[in-house]
C-alpha cells in the first residue's frame, strides 16, 4: 500500500467582500483575500479582487474560503485572481 504524503499546511486564507458604492460598477464583486501564517494574529498579505465574473468567482471562493493551504496553492490562487478576478488592468 502506498503511503500518502502529508500536506505541509503553512497558510490560512479567508475571503472578505467589500461594498461597491459606485453605480458604474453595479454587478461587480470586490474585496480581498486575507493571507495569514499560523502564528500571526493579523493577516500578513492581502490579495485584492474586483470582477464582474461573479458566477465563476463564487465557485472559486467556495473552493478556497476559510482553508488551510500550502505555499503552492497560494501561488495558484494569486495567479487565478490576477488572470480571472481582477478587472482593473
Amino acid at each position: 500500500m502506498k503511503k500518502r504524503r502529508k500536506r505541509k499546511v503553512e497558510i490560512f486564507i479567508s475571503f472578505i467582500e467589500e461594498g461597491i458604492m459606485n453605480p458604474q460598477y453595479h454587478g461587480y464583486v470586490g474585496g480581498r483575500i486575507e493571507v495569514s501564517k499560523p502564528d500571526d494574529y493579523f493577516a500578513t498579505e492581502e490579495i485584492r479582487f474586483f470582477t464582474k465574473n461573479t458566477e465563476e468567482y463564487y465557485k472559486f471562493r467556495e473552493r478556497w474560503d476559510m482553508k488551510e493551504i500550502t505555499k503552492g496553492e497560494l501561488e495558484e490562487i494569486r495567479q487565478t485572481v490576477e488572470e480571472k478576478f481582477y478587472d482593473l488592468k
